[in-house]
């Protein structure tokens, strides 16, 4: 008796992976980072009170029709820089104050994160003082944990019964004050300490409350390889 096998057909080709959606949105992704890193050098250099399209395009070395493929205004540039950056400073401060318990240390060492990372690296400073205040409101991650923060404290008596929207335009005011100051030159290593024990004043402190709360080490903070900060330097050098 002959064993009956299963009859095959021949065995079909694989069909080839079709890899081409998958460079073209990798050419997209890198084309939108080169234009956000010479946005941030020419905001930095130039300031956002003019048209700078035409200064990121001959930053990046694109054509201005490539531009607009991606962004179509002024506005829509700063608020794609603004939210890369100000997500990557969340990043880094976020885990030295998320366990603090006190809001007044809280709110004094965010201040001095922030503040330390703009005096370390000047294209940093010189962009968040040349973006201004709109875009450390409204572009701006670490801006955004303030308002619970100033309300605990204020509700625990750390902090004076003052309406929030004003401590916030003091903090605000206070920390584009040191940004522009640190943007146009060299300040001393303490000089973030010093401006968080005065803002602490400021907010209803006494003295020594408010230089203890913004005394103590720091964690080094440091933005990765790949990072919004680190591109922009390296294409700035370049």
């Amino acid at each position: 008796m002959i064993a009956a096998f299963p009859q095959s057909g021949p065995t079909m080709p694989a069909k080839p992976t079709d890899h081409r959606p998958r460079v073209a949105a990798e050419r997209r992704e890198r084309m939108r980072r080169r234009l956000i890193e010479s946005a941030m050098i020419v905001f930095a250099d130039k300031g956002i009170g003019a048209s700078v399209i035409a200064d990121v395009v001959a930053a990046a070395e694109v054509s201005q029709g490539s531009f607009y493929n991606y962004f179509r205004t002024n506005e829509e540039l700063l608020a794609a820089v603004g939210d890369e950056l100000s997500g990557e400073m969340v990043q880094l401060i976020e885990p030295v104050v998320g366990d603090i318990a006190d809001p007044a240390v809280r709110v004094a060492t965010a201040v001095r994160c922030y503040l330390h990372l703009a005096r370390s690296h000047p294209l940093l400073a010189r962009f968040l003082a040349a973006a201004g205040l709109r875009m450390l409101v409204h572009h701006n991650a670490t801006f955004r944990y303030l308002p619970a923060d100033l309300e605990e404290g204020q509700k625990q008596g750390v902090f004076a019964a003052v309406p929030l929207d004003i401590v916030l335009d003091l903090v605000g005011g206070a920390g584009m004050a040191a940004l522009d100051r640190m943007a146009r030159g060299r300040t001393p290593k303490s000089y973030p300490d010093q401006i968080a024990a005065a803002l602490m004043r400021t907010l209803g402190m006494g003295v020594a409350d408010a230089e203890r709360v913004a005394a103590g080490p720091l964690p080094k903070l440091a933005f990765g390889a790949d990072s919004l900060l680190a591109r922009a330097q390296a294409r700035a050098a370049a």
